[in-house]
């Protein structure tokens, strides 16, 4: 007994340091057509403000957007993965409870030409002391349209030049479209 014992230390010691992560959402869809869906899972490191995506069953192997969107473990800061409608995945992420600056954001996740792509991006701020500072954006990366609204201003219907980004390069320090902003 003894023996076993020490022989599952000894492989405990062995095997490293393990980094402790937290799965904060996950949600299945089959973005690249090949029948079978993917695990799109957010994780979580303690002590971090940001989590990963990971892509699971690809047909490729495992893909990591490492950083992808803020998350630090905080109520009313959490983000979260679902599928839209049409079978695409949005990454929600938020500023619900820190600070006079509250914003929502969502990208919107598709596969395009062999790649994971950032298609998409729904970014809405307000000011909770200044009601008349608020905006946002609702941008299609694929077809360069979208909307804008800022303060008083009604929603308007835009073009723009952003195109999709590779979702492993895309990281929560990624600097959002300028029209997403008050000029």
């Amino acid at each position: 007994m003894k023996t076993r014992i020490a022989a599952v230390l000894l492989a405990l010691a062995c095997a490293g340091p393990t980094v402790a992560q937290d799965v904060v959402d996950s949600a299945l869809s089959d973005l690249n057509g090949d029948g079978l869906r993917e695990r799109f899972t957010l994780l979580h490191y303690p002590g971090a403000d940001t989590a990963d995506l990971i892509i699971e069953d690809t047909g490729t192997g495992r893909i990591t957007a490492h950083d992808l969107v803020h998350s630090p473990d905080v109520p009313g800061r959490i983000a979260s993965v679902d599928v839209a409608p049409n079978g695409s995945i949005r990454v929600l992420s938020m500023n619900e409870s820190i600070g006079r600056n509250r914003w929502h954001q969502t990208l919107t996740i598709a596969f395009r030409n062999g790649d994971y792509r950032i298609a998409g991006l729904t970014f809405e701020y307000y000011d909770t002391l200044d009601m008349d500072v608020f905006g946002g954006c609702d941008l299609n990366f694929l077809n360069g349209k979208g909307f804008a609204w800022h303060g008083t201003r009604k929603k308007t219907a835009i073009t723009h030049d952003q195109q999709p980004v590779r979702m492993v390069d895309w990281t929560d320090s990624t600097e959002l479209p300028k029209v997403c902003f008050a000029p």
